[in-house]
């Protein structure tokens, strides 16, 4: 690395490195984590910028989906000219300019059990930032046989919920929601599930902070709980899983 580069990535982290706990340690470790983000919708689009913001240095990006004028108030990684464009590509460009610093692969492509492998691979966190419930069952399977801890988020109106599963946690998503999420994307044939365009940036900034805090290693009640958000009563609540 030449000393230009070594400039300037103290001068870009130098007040999260101020931290104890991140300090130069902690931003190097950042540095050659990996970690796989499952959706470039409303949650990806305000978490993705903050985890490349705190120089997180490999992302794979994975989202099959194109950008349309609806997406526009919460899904604030995209502009008007891009509409029509593919999400995961528009989002590894935006990203790619903001730190130049991170890896970003992007797959325009829908996860699934036949290419869960060969998208996502070894990573050090799985993200759940979808609003499908057959995908995040699959997020469960893949990080229990992988051994790899992962972070679930979703959201509605004004609300929203985390947790974390730990390779070794006692419960998974499954045993949570034995029954399945109730805040699946609707079909074709119903209406779209209501959200406010606060409500992904309130949630993602949560599910970033979590997220970094689980590659420094620092502890996090997620692991123990499920939270429970209402950004409209201003109330927060971890219940105990």
């Amino acid at each position: 690395m030449h000393m230009t580069e070594i400039d300037d990535l103290k001068t870009r982290y130098t007040r999260q490195m101020s931290l104890p706990e991140v300090g130069e340690e902690g931003q190097m470790l950042l540095a050659g984590k990996r970690v796989a983000i499952i959706g470039a919708g409303g949650l990806g689009s305000a978490l993705l910028p903050l985890l490349v913001g705190a120089g997180v240095g490999h992302l794979t990006l994975c989202d099959d989906d194109s950008i349309s004028v609806s997406n526009l108030p919460r899904q604030t990684l995209y502009t008007t000219h891009e509409v029509g464009r593919s999400k995961a590509q528009c989002a590894a460009e935006r990203l790619r300019a903001a730190n130049p610093h991170c890896d970003i692969t992007a797959y325009s492509e829908r996860l699934t059990e036949a290419n869960a492998t060969r998208l996502i691979g070894e990573v050090d966190l799985l993200i759940d930032a979808t609003d499908n419930e057959a995908t995040r069952l699959l997020l469960d399977r893949y990080a229990s046989e992988h051994h790899i801890p992962w972070l679930y988020a979703s959201l509605e109106g004004w609300c929203g919920q985390l947790a974390l599963f730990l390779p070794d946690s006692p419960s998974r998503y499954r045993d949570l929601f034995p029954e399945g999420d109730k805040g699946d994307a609707p079909s074709p044939t119903q209406a779209p599930f209501p959200v406010m365009a606060t409500t992904p940036a309130v949630i993602g900034s949560i599910a970033a902070a979590e997220a970094i805090k689980l590659l420094l290693g620092l502890p996090s009640p997620l692991t123990e709980g499920l939270l429970l958000v209402d950004s409209l009563q201003l109330s927060f609540q971890l219940i105990r899983r």
